[in-house]
């Protein structure tokens, strides 16, 4: 059983540069709304969090609370897809070097191991529209009727598509952030541990860690009907037929039932905390903790680990006034978590950035400017 974290608010008196951080991002339209979390190993069992906005806008305003959940986007990829294949790793189930052949038999490019789709170096794009594809193949071409086929179908067609999309570069040759090499680690852990990957999360990673309040939700009913009232909003969606609430916005992973190894996971910031908390506290080793902490050496120049991020460019969204060595990952929707090993600080910086429409990129600078107003606050 987990060790309870006490939440406490985020308050202006102790955080005075952070929440008004938050305040001008509501005012400018940053986003609806935001929870903020902080943690730091000094005090494993406190944290504080902030909530401010709503956590939707339309068609009637409905305020966010710290335990709203958010839809991750890209986020997932490190709170289920990267963590549970490391984890398979110090189980030896796999290696870092296993061909993805050799657990997906009918992948045609036997070159590509496991540790080229981490890194994003496997040579893969980034991104393609399956999801037009999909609709397609199941004459979905005039109003969504999608979520009526099975899962398991779309699934299939969704393997389908991925395989027959060709490296555009040798492994290890070139980083290309790509959704793709994900979705394969998806269909890499589902052939594993032998469940479907929103399954293979909760009972091999979230239950063990103790995580309460995160899910994946099957995308096999209309918009409408499938609302989550808690979740945070998204965006409205013309060819899915209505505001996104509680239904995963990544088009590819609502086009494949709502699961995928590069989408998909819904959390309250909360949830992102103790996860990080557990993971540089013994979940995984302390000699793989520091392996997947660190950019790797090649290509030349790449800015990733095994599995994450790391600051990097002219504004990185995390890194001033935290170590350099800190690694983390952001989210399509306006989500992010950053975990500083040196100096022990976690920080969860969830936002619905893409409510009501995607064409909102403010959120890039706003989290900069969050993140150096956190650490100011810290040295006060």
């Amino acid at each position: 059983m987990r060790d309870e974290i006490k939440f406490v608010p985020l308050t202006q008196d102790l955080f005075p540069l952070s929440t008004r951080v938050l305040e001008t991002g509501l005012a400018e339209g940053v986003a609806p709304g935001f929870v903020a979390a902080y943690w730091d190993s000094s005090y494993p069992n406190k944290a504080f969090i902030a909530a401010k906005g709503y956590r939707r806008a339309i068609p009637s305003p409905l305020p966010v609370f710290a335990d709203t959940v958010f839809d991750l986007a890209s986020v997932t990829k490190v709170f289920t897809t990267a963590t549970l294949i490391t984890r398979l790793i110090e189980k030896k189930w796999l290696s870092w070097n296993t061909s993805l052949k050799s657990v997906l038999c009918d992948y045609p490019y036997p070159e590509i191991q496991i540790k080229h789709l981490l890194s994003h170096t496997s040579g893969l794009p980034a991104w393609h529209p399956f999801w037009e594809k999909i609709r397609a193949t199941f004459n979905d071409k005039d109003k969504t009727v999608l979520f009526k086929v099975p899962i398991e179908e779309r699934q299939k067609e969704m393997k389908r598509l991925v395989f027959s999309i060709a490296p555009e570069y040798k492994p290890g040759e070139k980083v290309i952030y790509s959704d793709l090499g994900f979705i394969l680690l998806g269909f890499v852990i589902e052939e594993i541990v032998s469940l479907s990957f929103d399954q293979a999360v909760r009972i091999h990673l979230w239950q063990p860690l103790g995580i309460n309040n995160a899910f994946f939700n099957r995308v096999d009913r209309s918009v409408e009907k499938g609302a989550i009232e808690s979740a945070a909003a998204t965006e409205v969606c013309p060819w899915r037929g209505g505001v996104l609430q509680g239904q995963v916005h990544d088009d590819n992973c609502w086009a494949m039932g709502g699961y995928a190894g590069h989408a998909g996971a819904f959390a309250t910031a909360s949830d992102l905390i103790y996860f990080s908390r557990e993971l540089v506290s013994g979940f995984l080793s302390f000699e793989t903790l520091s392996l997947i902490s660190k950019r790797l050496k090649e290509p030349k120049g790449c800015e990733r680990t095994l599995g994450w991020d790391t600051p990097s460019g002219p504004t990185p969204a995390f890194g001033k006034g935290f170590s350099p060595n800190s690694f983390g990952h952001t989210g399509f929707t306006g989500t992010s978590l950053w975990i500083d090993p040196d100096n022990g600080i976690v920080v969860a910086l969830l936002s619905n950035r893409v409510h009501p429409t995607r064409e909102n990129p403010k959120i890039k600078t706003f989290r900069s400017n969050f993140h150096q107003a956190l650490s100011q606050d810290l040295k006060r």
